[in-house]
């Protein structure tokens, strides 16, 4: 019966989050293509939610070079704790660090992030997971203002950099503290299907940003409006030789939102589960970004590392700008294995693969 009612609650989140969409527009947030492959940028309920007991993630975005680039760095590591100690419970912590870097004016945005989860299980196998995971931390936002051009600096038919802009920036730079809260419920419906989905919530305090004098009703202090974020997936193993894993995200900040679908196939070549990990395996995979993007992934795994690239086809309006060119992003992520304790071990954990 446990195990119906969570695969109940986990459909739902797919389910009520295409139901708050009636349209779809890039969200104002950073975002991943490959957003499994960073799960601490996705959901802190992610935190140490892996087969393994040591995560590092690292990933790379270049996003519209011909146009207006966003180049994404995050680097993140988390680790299973207390394995073993809390019968089939177990928690999470770990670091995150990421950094987005946008247009010619170098509008930078830099964060350092703890995060720690808990993960509870539901049922006295250890097969369904509830995940409840917090993140906070720093964050610096500068911008270069000898790279911008203003409208009192226009010169005849040009641009004289060296006109004084007449702006009255306090500073060009600032921090905040900034918190993000996750839940999550992932389960083993049996050995073939797994089963995971979850909400976050980002910019729990609504932080404030300016880098303008306020000064009365002239200039006022952007707030940050919250960014929630739904996230469905799904591992289906029909034989040993062969994974699916079908995916889907919805975003949604200040009335933007973000809907991608996709699904990834894997080809195993040897059968390594009872050692605990995938052995040698490749991925092909696609999917779609309403209104904007396709995204065509490929992807290599041996052992615990896995590499991912992936490349977003633009095909919305802004095509004619960017001649047809979206992102490309690449991801590496490695696993270290625990060492069991007892005789059984510990359970499986129903995760993204890829």
């Amino acid at each position: 019966m446990r195990l119906k009612y969570t695969i109940k609650m986990v459909l739902a989140v797919m389910i009520a989050a295409f139901a708050l969409s009636s349209q779809s527009t890039q969200a104002q947030d950073i975002h991943f293509s490959q957003f499994y492959a960073s799960p601490l940028t996705l959901n802190p309920a992610m935190t140490g939610l892996m087969q393994g007991c040591h995560r590092v993630a690292i990933n790379y975005r270049n996003q519209y070079p011909q146009l207006y680039t966003y180049n994404d760095f995050a680097i993140s590591y988390d680790a299973s704790l207390m394995r073993g100690m809390l019968r089939n419970d177990f928690a999470g912590a770990g670091i995150l660090f990421y950094n987005d870097r946008q247009g010619d004016g170098s509008l930078n945005n830099m964060q350092i992030m703890g995060s720690f989860a808990y993960h509870k299980a539901v049922d006295p196998n250890g097969q369904v997971l509830l995940s409840l995971g917090l993140q906070g931390g720093w964050v610096n936002k500068s911008v270069s203002v000898a790279d911008l051009l203003f409208s009192t600096q226009q010169e005849g038919n040009g641009f004289n950099p060296m006109l004084p802009n007449q702006e009255a920036f306090e500073s060009n730079q600032f921090n905040y503290f900034d918190l993000r809260a996750g839940g999550m419920i992932s389960a083993n419906i049996n050995k073939f299907v797994g089963l995971f989905g979850g909400f976050s919530y980002f910019h729990i305090f609504e932080p404030e940003e300016m880098f303008l004098v306020l000064g009365g009703d002239i200039f006022e202090a952007n707030v940050i409006d919250p960014r929630l974020v739904a996230h469905f997936g799904a591992d289906i193993r029909p034989n040993n030789m062969v994974s699916i894993s079908p995916n889907a995200i919805f975003m949604t900040q200040a009335g933007a939102r973000e809907i991608v679908l996709g699904t990834n196939l894997g080809y195993h070549f040897q059968d390594s589960r009872s050692r605990g990990d995938d052995g040698t395996a490749v991925y092909l995979g696609a999917s779609y970004r309403f209104g904007d993007n396709i995204i065509a992934i490929v992807g290599a795994e041996f052992n615990r590392l896995k590499m991912g690239i992936s490349y977003d086809i633009n095909v919305s309006s802004l095509n004619v700008a960017s001649n047809g060119q979206g992102g490309i992003e690449m991801s590496v992520g490695y696993e270290l294995g625990c060492t069991s304790q007892g005789r059984r071990g510990y359970p499986p954990v129903s995760c993204p693969r890829f």
